[in-house]
């Protein structure tokens, strides 16, 4: 599985939107990141990536914060 899965997978079992934080320590925590040093700084830097990519599942929503492109697309309006 790849990172855009793993995510995808995280924001559904969460059922809301996630902080990197949140979504670093989670992969670190699933055993998907063992390698990885420091969780926190790579989800920052992939998920802003992913983020910015035209056919992303995953869509940022300020503040280091993101969901699921067909989440954010159903919020209803304040």
């Amino acid at each position: 599985m790849a990172f855009r899965e793993w995510v995808v997978e995280i924001l559904k079992e969460a059922g809301r939107p996630l902080h990197y934080r949140e979504v670093g320590l989670k992969l670190k925590e699933k055993g998907h990141w063992r390698e990885v040093q420091d969780p926190v700084k790579i989800a920052r830097i992939r998920l802003s990536a992913l983020a910015r990519w035209h056919r992303s599942p995953v869509v940022a929503l300020g503040k280091g914060v993101y969901a699921l492109k067909e989440e954010a697309d159903t919020s209803p309006a304040p």
